[in-house]
């Protein structure tokens, strides 16, 4: 029995010593919240609903990462992540609902940066949660709301258009938060200056719209200040690129120590994004973010955010706005878990404004 318990013991050790030595780890965040939640709706209908929810400051996930050095100053990294609906305990997805739908890569860095092959994050992405007050909160930041939440379903904007006849939407970015089937390049940092450019073959044989993606973003960051510029152009392949757009953006932020100053803006033109009554047109959407974040405490923060979006096109009448304010409270109990509340008013054109309130805890792990 001594015999049999050492031999396991030797084996336990063998298998810690080698994870050790392939640094693999797992990792993620749980975030749940309990509130009513009322989105923008049609004038006499009801869109309030409480419940509890998983993601409202930021999407549950876990994840599987690694590295190992490769000698000669290269390193190779890994990573596998998934969406959790905490709520339900169910593997949730982006737009096809793939497992590993948050993050799929593997890379070779050093000297030159680091090149990185499989599911990456876009720049917009990054640019989007950097720059907002709320960061990728898909409840409470304007941006996210306007870029990614007004699609695939969610389209709080369509109470207007669907008055105009419109019968097809395509609304904010046709392509995910993070480029399936993508090769990234990062630059080193240069006195704070960075690059990256990521291209996603369009994979397919078709015609139309569909086309080669590629982004291209230049940013800096040194002391209090850090700013951004991406460019992108998506095609219509039906699969992981739902739209023909080309789409810019520039952000910053600056932080005074007593407040932080955020802001951003995001242009969306869509080819044939709406169809409707009067026929098919592009469809543009011009969207910008203001913010603060003021520290009350050392572990406390107030957060505040106002955003507008702006939705034209030839086959609507007029233009469609969508306002978005929230307003919320973020307090550290530790490094690794926050409590958080938050409320966002949610206004738009021809439509009953939505107020949402939410409480929150959200842990790292």
């Amino acid at each position: 029995m001594f015999a049999k318990k050492n031999l396991v013991a030797a084996a336990a050790l063998l298998a810690l010593a080698g994870a050790a030595q392939a640094d693999v780890k797992a990792y993620g965040t749980v975030d749940m919240s309990f509130g009513s939640f009322e989105s923008l709706h049609a004038k006499g209908t009801d869109s309030r609903v409480t419940a509890v929810q998983s993601g409202a400051m930021m999407t549950s996930y876990i994840g599987f990462g690694g590295s190992e050095e490769l000698g000669g100053g290269l390193k190779a990294e890994f990573a596998l992540e998934s969406f959790i609906d905490v709520d339900t305990g169910k593997a949730s997805g982006n737009i096809n609902g793939d497992f590993w739908s948050r993050a799929s890569w593997v890379a070779v860095g050093g000297n030159f940066g680091r090149v990185i092959v499989g599911q990456y994050d876009n720049a917009f992405f990054t640019q989007g949660w950097m720059y907002s007050a709320f960061g990728s909160s898909m409840a409470f930041s304007p941006t996210m709301h306007f870029l990614y939440s007004d699609n695939y379903g969610n389209r709080d904007t369509g109470v207007y258009l669907a008055t105009q006849g419109v019968t097809s939407i395509q609304l904010g970015t046709g392509f995910d938060t993070g480029w399936q089937n993508s090769l990234t390049y990062e630059s080193p940092n240069f006195a704070g200056f960075t690059v990256s450019a990521q291209y996603a073959p369009k994979e397919t044989t078709a015609s139309g719209n569909a086309r080669d993606n590629y982004t291209l973003s230049a940013g800096y960051n040194a002391g209090p200040l850090s700013a951004m510029l991406t460019y992108a152009q998506s095609g219509d392949d039906n699969n992981y690129y739902l739209a023909k757009q080309k789409v810019w953006g520039v952000g910053a932020s600056y932080d005074l120590g007593v407040v932080k100053l955020l802001g951003q803006f995001t242009q969306v033109k869509t080819t044939d994004g709406i169809t409707a009554t009067a026929g098919t047109s592009d469809l543009t959407l011009k969207a910008y973010e203001i913010g603060v974040v003021v520290p009350v405490s050392e572990a406390g923060a107030v957060l505040a955010s106002y955003g507008e979006g702006k939705y034209t096109a030839d086959a609507i009448d007029g233009s469609f706005k969508h306002k978005i304010f929230s307003l919320g409270y973020d307090h550290k109990l530790s490094k690794r878990t926050d409590v958080y509340a938050g409320f966002k008013n949610d206004a738009g054109t021809g439509a009953d404004s939505g107020q949402t309130f939410a409480v929150g805890i959200k842990h790292n792990f």
